[in-house]
């Protein structure tokens, strides 16, 4: 099973990185866990930090290739931390 990695993409600024990954059987079982990083970190999210609008989840194979790139998804929104 491929492993992937879910790096996030801050506009203009930092990258956060994912060191560890995750085995999932296809890239669709990864967009799937993009999510679920989405929904960790407007979770997590400092008050006072910028709104992630313009942020993406990268999915990264095991070499570093970037597979796809997830956008902030605007269904999540009512999720987020007010």
């Amino acid at each position: 099973m491929p492993r992937y990695f879910f790096d996030v993409l801050q506009e203009g600024e930092d990258v956060t990185r994912d060191h560890n990954g995750i085995d999932l059987p296809d890239l669709e079982a990864a967009k799937i866990e993009a999510l679920e990083v989405w929904k960790r970190v407007l979770r997590e999210r400092a008050s006072g930090t910028p709104d992630p609008f313009r942020w993406h989840v990268a999915i990264l194979d095991e070499n570093g290739a970037a597979l796809a790139k997830v956008p902030y998804p605007s269904d999540l929104g009512t999720e987020a931390p007010h």
